[in-house]
């Protein structure tokens, strides 16, 4: 199949995607890409989308999706400890307001 033929089965909404991406199907042989959609439908989005990536000629692309994706991981991070201290001092308030609550009953 030809990048024209491909395009011409895509819907026009979607064309300008498909002309950036359709090349890294084109690469892929029909058994790759039924693994492809079998990946995408098991959740492995990023791997399914880095697996893409790497068809394109342009690797350009690829690295600047590694770059991304290791800025969201450390993101990811710093918002997960941040939330971890988060928690301790509201379970901290929170055992303070039960023990102030328990008096209030006579507990």
């Amino acid at each position: 199949m030809t990048l024209d033929e491909l395009l011409a089965k895509v819907p026009d909404k979607f064309r300008p995607l498909a002309v950036q991406y359709a090349p890294a199907f084109l690469a892929m042989g029909e058994g790759e890409v039924l693994a492809w959609i079998d990946r995408l439908a098991r959740g492995d989005l990023e791997g399914a989308y880095r697996q893409v990536l790497e068809k394109l000629p342009n690797g350009d692309l690829f690295a600047e999706f590694e770059t991304l994706n290791k800025a969201w991981a450390n993101e990811n991070a710093a918002s997960v400890a941040r939330l971890s201290v988060v928690r301790q001092a509201l379970a901290g308030v929170l055992q303070v307001l039960l023990t102030i609550a328990l008096a209030m009953v006579g507990l």
